[in-house]
């Protein structure tokens, strides 16, 4: 997965596990448009759910993804 769109999931996470990707937009510093097309990208993947007005749930397979990138760092050193 790209570093990018590691990053908005655990953005969301951050936030409750529920994010508007124009506040993701802001809060990484890129483009609201490019925020909108990773979320989609990981709404397609069923890493997140996007809704119609733009709101971002992670979804349990998302969570699990960000806990196993964290289980590999701690065991990586």
């Amino acid at each position: 997965m790209v570093t990018l769109a590691r990053e908005v999931l655990a953005n969301i996470q951050e936030r409750g596990g529920t994010a508007h990707y124009t506040v993701l937009a802001d809060m990484m510093r890129i483009g609201r448009y490019y925020a909108q097309l990773i979320c989609k990208l990981l709404g397609r993947d069923d890493y997140i759910v996007v809704d119609a007005a733009g709101r971002c749930k992670i979804t349990p397979k998302g969570e699990n993804f960000l806990k196993e990138e964290i289980l590999e760092e701690i065991l990586s050193e």
